[in-house]
């Protein structure tokens, strides 16, 4: 049998017993854990947004106006118009884009394995040549 032939085949039977070995697995993943009760820290950390509880406003009695407030929704608007005109010029590769690069380098390495195996061919053919000639001579 060729080289190819037995590499081929020995891809094909580890592939066969990976696929076998994965099956006798236990069940793993999220649905399998048991829920954890988080530290208020902890809460704090993984919802930064969360509403927190109202502390006293110093310009609920003297009516003032909440500075800081309108200072942060200014610049809410200036960074939603930033993050629009940077979304609107800025290239994505998409799905198909990602399938052609992978095919790209599979078909360049199907392509370095049979220059190899010409050049391979090539030199043991010339080989037999010159063995044949020499024992012709």
């Amino acid at each position: 049998m060729s080289p190819i032939g037995l590499s081929f085949l020995f891809l094909l039977s580890l592939a066969l017993l990976s696929i076998a070995r994965g099956q006798e697995r236990a069940p793993h993943g999220l649905v399998y854990e048991s829920p954890l009760a988080f530290s208020p820290s902890a809460y704090d950390f993984f919802h930064p947004n969360a509403q927190k509880p109202e502390t006293r406003d110093p310009c609920t009695a003297s009516k003032c106006s909440p500075l800081p407030l309108a200072a942060q929704v200014d610049a809410t608007q200036i960074y939603e118009n930033k993050a629009s005109a940077t979304q609107k010029g800025g290239k994505q590769i998409g799905a198909g884009g990602v399938a052609g690069i992978v095919t790209a380098v599979a078909l360049a390495a199907l392509l370095a394995m049979g220059i190899y195996y010409v050049k391979v061919t090539r030199q043991a053919n010339m080989c037999r040549a010159n063995n044949s000639v020499q024992s012709h001579a």
